[in-house]
Parts: C-alpha cells; sequence; structure tokens
C-alpha cells in the first residue's frame, strides 16, 4: 500500500528552493542583459503600479569664457510598469510518485522544466512586444542567408547611430540567426584565436556565443510563432537595457489552509519567486507550485533595434 512521503528528500522545500536558485542563476542571464529589470522581493498584488526612471541624454557643449559652464536640466522619463499578470506553474505529485522521486531524478527531470516555465513569459512579453510600432529601427531586415557576421556591424552601427550606449551592447537572437553566424568562417576564425575552445564548447557560458563588435550575443528559443513580432521576421534584438522594463513581485502567503510557501531570491538580479508546497487530500497528490507577479513596459524607444529575416 502507497504511504504518503510528504518528508520525501526529493521534494522537502528546502531542498527544491536551494535547486531552483541554482537553476535560476543561468537562465536569466540574457534577461539582465537586454532590460532593465527591477525584481524584488516584496510583496504586491495583482494590478499594482509600479514606477521607475530612465535618464534623458546630455549634450556635450565648448566651454566659452565669456559665459561660462552652462547648466543643462537633468530629465528623466517615468516608466510606470502595472503588474498585470500572476504568472505560475503548478505540478502535483500522487504518494506513490513521491516514493519514486529521488532528489537527484527530481533536478534532472523536473526543476529545470518548471523554472524555464516561469521565467519564459517574461522573455514572451518581451518578444511579442518587439515590432516596429514599439521600435522602429531595424538593424538587419533581409535574407536569412545574408546575415552574418558583416551584419552584426550594421546592428552596431543602428545602435551607434541611435546613441546607445557602448557600455553592456547585448542582443537576443534566435538559433536559426545564432546557427548563420556560427556558419561565418570569420566567426569560425575569430572564435579558434589562440585556443579552440570556444568552438568546441560552443561559446563562452549558456547560450552565448560570445562578443561581436561590441555586442554580447545570447541564444534564445522562443522567438514567436505567431502575432505581429512573428510577422514582420523578428529573430532578434540589440539593446543595452533601454528598450524594455520588466518589473516582478512577489504574492502574499496564503493563512489559511494546509502547505508552506517560500521565497526564492536570486541575489545578483533579485529576482523572487513564491515557492509553495501543498498537499491536495482530495487528488492524493503533493503539489509544487512557483508563481509571480509581473508586466513589462516600454522603455526607450530608440534603445533597440530589431534583426528581421524577410525570407
Amino acid at each position: 500500500m502507497a504511504t504518503n512521503s510528504v518528508n520525501n528528500q526529493g521534494l522537502a522545500p528546502q531542498f527544491v528552493a536551494a535547486e531552483t536558485l541554482r537553476t535560476l542563476v543561468p537562465v536569466l542571464q540574457p534577461l539582465k542583459a537586454i532590460a532593465v529589470t527591477d525584481f524584488g522581493a516584496y510583496v504586491a498584488r495583482l494590478g499594482q503600479v509600479v514606477h521607475t526612471r530612465l535618464a534623458s541624454p546630455f549634450t556635450a557643449g565648448n566651454y566659452d569664457p565669456a559665459v561660462g559652464f552652462v547648466a543643462q536640466a537633468a530629465t528623466s522619463t517615468d516608466i510606470a510598469v502595472s503588474l498585470d499578470n500572476l504568472t505560475y506553474v503548478d505540478v502535483g505529485f500522487t504518494d506513490q510518485e513521491q516514493n519514486a522521486i529521488s532528489p537527484e531524478m527530481l533536478k534532472r527531470v523536473f526543476l529545470a522544466p518548471l523554472v524555464n516555465a516561469v521565467t519564459k513569459s517574461l522573455f514572451t512579453s518581451i518578444l511579442e512586444g518587439t515590432t516596429a510600432a514599439n521600435f522602429a529601427t531595424a538593424g538587419y531586415s533581409g535574407a536569412t542567408s545574408a546575415f552574418d557576421r558583416t551584419k552584426m556591424v550594421d546592428v552596431a552601427q543602428s545602435m551607434t547611430a541611435k546613441n546607445i550606449p557602448y557600455d553592456d551592447r547585448a542582443a537576443l537572437i534566435s538559433p536559426t540567426a545564432y546557427g548563420q553566424l556560427l556558419k561565418d568562417p570569420t566567426v569560425s576564425q575569430y572564435l579558434s584565436i589562440g585556443d579552440t575552445k570556444n568552438i568546441r564548447e560552443n561559446g563562452e557560458g549558456h547560450g552565448k556565443l560570445g562578443r561581436l563588435h561590441g555586442i554580447d550575443l545570447y541564444e534564445y528559443n522562443g522567438f514567436p510563432a505567431s502575432g505581429t513580432a512573428f510577422t514582420e521576421g523578428l529573430q532578434g534584438l540589440a539593446s543595452c537595457r533601454e528598450g524594455w522594463v520588466i518589473a516582478t513581485r512577489v504574492t502574499n502567503a496564503p493563512l489559511t489552509g494546509g502547505g508552506t510557501q517560500e521565497t526564492i531570491v536570486e541575489e545578483d538580479s533579485q529576482f523572487s519567486l513564491a515557492f509553495r508546497q501543498y498537499y491536495n487530500w482530495q487528488e492524493g497528490k503533493m503539489h509544487l507550485n512557483m508563481s509571480f507577479v509581473n508586466g513589462i513596459a516600454k522603455g526607450n524607444g530608440n534603445g533597440l533595434v530589431r534583426i528581421a529575416f524577410t525570407s
């Protein structure tokens, strides 16, 4: 007879929380590179509005002794982000399944898909909104077959023309665009200089090709399969964390009912998840639930350039 294994080590809340945190770190890296992130473990209700600000650019001038130094007005734009979404993923395990789940199996089979499902919604919202209406400039718009290293030069030039700072430039690109760059013999030559390790291990890190023409490149397999961004051929976006603003918070812990809730905080970015574990007696299942409140808002319309394939 199957017995309830609520305290099975594989489903222990502390264990799941710790492993979830380790899984979050590489998944969040591309997101932090391309958008302003206002993450936090603060409790917020659905629909609450949070605010951040983007500084307007300054113009350097030449000193004139006759007039002295002329101060410029320091202005910034208020960006209001409405926390409209309560995003969650929930999975239930029967008593028998709990008995069979070891910590290693939980890590290998379930945790990465759970975390990916939660964070994918943030990428999806950004990519679906990266349209010509929101960001008019296309750093590249043309045939798939013509996209190579030299087209990344065009992307970099487009960013400079839009006064996007040189520091921290990054691009999120589709596997198709990523593959086109890897096929470029000049990229292979660049990666092999000094050591062929970068070619053997496919870049410097998680989904990362490296740095081309001042732009860090990250591969992401989740570009829109429908909608305006899809019909416009979106295959990448390049920014320096100015085009989009993302805000996330966590929900209150339930005051009634069984189960526990812990807040998982990724220390570097402060991205936080509410992790709940509860037993449903009617179903006879132990549930793992991860959720967070979130919203996105357009930042600087000139702070992002698109990469689009027209054929």
